[in-house]
């Protein structure tokens, strides 16, 4: 005769992880409600979109959940995970053109006429060079028209491929097309090596608003997109609206712990609650970590006790530096560590002057190690004079184990 564990009846109901959905979406309503407004609003009012925040606030579902929305209304929904390489401005035209035929394919597949999908097919992979496609079930086969020397500007090139992916769009009548890219920190501007991707592209992508193209833009990634934005165009502050992400406001922070207990049936005592909260800082990612581990280790169908979470507390808080922290501080150096530990002692954030006194680093040295942090994702400028970790609870995480931290090479 079969027989079932027990705990298989009732699945585990939180979901850690990078972009995966949590049973319950807590503190998310707002935006949500505004971002509906937004696509309502073309492309009489165009709108776009940056939400920040530090990682595992919640930034990529939230983009999930707006491009679900935009798909509902109609629109074609691109979406790009962002890279380093976006820095060099070829690549990164390479990679907005590639996104503009995508918007280009999935129109098609809607369009009456089989010669219209080649059309707009050869002018938008025109672009790009030599290339083979199938579109509504037609092979397209693209050879580069543009001799040498006669390539044109790569601003000219984003905007022609954006004005293509939209008139695409309206041809199979959708609303329009959103781009939706995730870990948009990664672009930005290199004077020193005379790349400008991100400063042509907000160019193209503007103009293509004030001439009414129905297209949308949506950047989402860690504080530091918020200045490169602004570097590479000093009207980007109006190109955006701003979503910035950070601890779960009450009482969504609570019920982001416990609705996904109640959903599944499990009992659990109001000051355990109270107490996973305080440690997870209300924040997102260490609400989900810390829930799916308590859970399974407390056995089904068993109450989850305020007592559980204390025994299991110091062996929580261990998996949780295993898998939040302890790679991102493996790769820094020793010297960039003695930067961050100095951070860590005023907290979550410290100010640049207490920094230098505690390292006892000359000001370029700590500017050097502050801005090779910073490019590395771990820190970033809250405020003028001010640096802050752009990991939630990293500070507490070094204050926890600084007695064990050595070593590093440069």
């Amino acid at each position: 005769m079969m027989t079932f564990d027990r705990h298989q009846l009732s699945p585990n109901p939180f979901r850690p992880g990078m972009g995966l959905e949590p049973t319950y979406l807590a503190d998310r309503a707002p935006q949500l409600a505004r971002f509906k407004q937004y696509l309502a609003g073309f492309p009489g009012l165009p709108r776009n979109v940056r939400v920040t925040g530090l990682r595992g606030v919640g930034k990529t579902v939230l983009l999930q959940r707006y491009g679900r929305l935009a798909e509902e209304a109609g629109w074609i929904v691109i979406g790009r995970e962002c890279n380093e390489h976006l820095q060099e401005e070829a690549t990164f035209g390479q990679a907005l053109v590639e996104d503009c035929r995508r918007a280009v394919e999935q129109s098609s597949r809607a369009l009456a006429f089989k010669q219209r999908s080649q059309e707009v097919a050869r002018k938008a992979l025109d672009l790009l060079g030599s290339f083979t496609i199938s579109l509504a079930g037609v092979t397209v086969a693209v050879q580069p028209r543009c001799r040498p020397g006669r390539v044109p500007m790569l601003e000219e090139q984003l905007f022609t491929s954006l004005t293509l992916a939209c008139e695409s769009a309206t041809a199979a009548g959708r609303p329009g097309v959103l781009l939706s890219w995730d870990e948009a920190h990664l672009l930005r501007d290199s004077t020193n090596h005379r790349q400008f991707p991100l400063g042509l592209f907000l160019a193209a992508f503007a103009r293509a608003q004030r001439e009414g193209l129905p297209v949308m833009l949506v950047l989402c990634g860690l504080p530091t997109l918020t200045d490169n934005l602004a570097r590479a165009k000093s009207y980007s502050e109006r190109m955006f609206q701003a979503e910035e992400l950070g601890q779960l406001r009450p009482p969504e922070d609570l019920l982001a712990f416990t609705r996904p207990l109640e959903l599944s049936g499990r009992k659990f005592d109001a000051d355990m609650a109270r107490a996973v909260l305080q440690v997870t800082g209300s924040y997102a990612f260490h609400i989900q970590f810390i829930g799916a581990l308590l859970w399974d280790a407390v056995e089904w169908p068993h109450r989850i006790k305020k007592a559980d979470f204390d025994q299991h507390r110091p062996t929580i808080l261990e998996a949780l530096d295993q898998a939040f922290f302890e790679a991102r501080l493996a790769r820094t150096s020793s010297t960039e560590r003695s930067l961050l530990r100095a951070m860590a002692a005023s907290g979550e954030s410290a100010q640049i002057h207490d920094v230098l006194k505690l390292t006892r680093l000359p000001n370029q040295t700590a500017q050097q190690l502050i801005v090779r942090l910073r490019d590395k994702g771990l820190i970033y400028r809250p405020q003028r004079g001010r640096l802050g970790f752009t990991v939630p609870l990293f500070g507490d995480y070094l204050r926890r184990v600084s007695r064990h931290v050595s070593g590093g090479s440069e």
